[in-house]
């Protein structure tokens, strides 16, 4: 019999196999430009990931894989996860056809268990929402990382999810939020109607799930912008953007983590 929490990830999953076709054929992921060699990757997590070159990598929740795939360009040895059978296959997919090597493997994170230990172990928007526990996701990270791995999350800040019109409640609770919506965050699928589960986690339990597995914390770093649209936003600079109705106000919209096993 599955617990609340496994109904809710099943619920989840159903919405991601409807959305990845759309995702694929989208002007916002641009899959064309991905495969001739477009980097899917920001400047912000770059900075954090720093030098890859042979370093053994574990990607969380990778979606379709244009992530993962970016970072095995750039010399590092990938190893990616994520739950939904539809986005791995065409992770897959395209790694054949781009011919850049990534082992990918559909899982869900909570309940992933591969036996080896990365240098680094990497996740990046709006990943942790998507996840009912945290707790179990530092260790799983702790778990899946070398001695002095480092663990990087480069995130949507809570803020930035409590403002929006249908924002979420700052601190976390065991029920998530739900929400039946048409389309999604990408152009394309106006007429594909989904149900979807979110939790929204403090930066506090953010940083005690990880703490409390093993991880000492040695940097966080606020960013007063989004690298790319999201509903609602303007463009206030070359790969920088702003909800519309704050423009004119300082408000955290991304944040980056770098935590190193102990």
């Amino acid at each position: 019999m599955m617990s609340d929490f496994e109904k809710y990830i099943n619920i989840n999953k159903i919405a991601c196999e409807k959305r990845t076709p759309i995702h694929i054929n989208s002007n916002f992921y641009n899959h064309q430009n991905f495969k001739t060699g477009e980097c899917s990757l920001n400047e912000i997590e770059l900075r954090a990931l720093g030098n890859l070159k042979n370093k053994t990598l574990l990607h969380l929740q990778c979606h379709f894989g244009q992530d993962s795939i970016s970072l095995a360009r750039r010399g590092a040895n990938v190893t990616a996860v994520d739950f939904s059978e539809s986005a791995i296959s065409e992770a897959v997919k395209t790694s054949t056809e781009v011919n850049v090597p990534v082992k990918f493997i559909e899982s869900d994170v909570l309940k992933l268990n591969i036996k080896n230990k990365f240098n680094i172990v990497f996740s990046s928007y709006g990943t942790i929402g998507w996840l009912p526990d945290l707790n179990k996701w530092g260790e799983i990270i702790s778990n899946h990382l070398k001695k002095k791995g480092k663990f990087i999350l480069t995130e949507f800040h809570p803020f930035c999810q409590m403002i929006q019109d249908d924002g979420y409640d700052y601190f976390y609770t065991r029920k998530p939020d739900i929400q039946i919506k048409y389309g999604s965050y990408t152009d394309g699928g106006e007429n594909i109607k989904t149900k979807t589960c979110w939790w929204n986690h403090s930066l506090t339990d953010l940083f005690t799930a990880l703490e409390s597995n093993g991880l000492k914390l040695t940097s966080f770093e606020e960013f007063d912008f989004c690298p790319f649209p999201l509903e609602g936003m303007i463009k206030k600079e070359k790969n920088k953007f702003v909800f519309k109705n704050r423009s004119d106000k300082s408000t955290p919209y991304i944040f980056n983590l770098t935590a190193i096993k102990k």
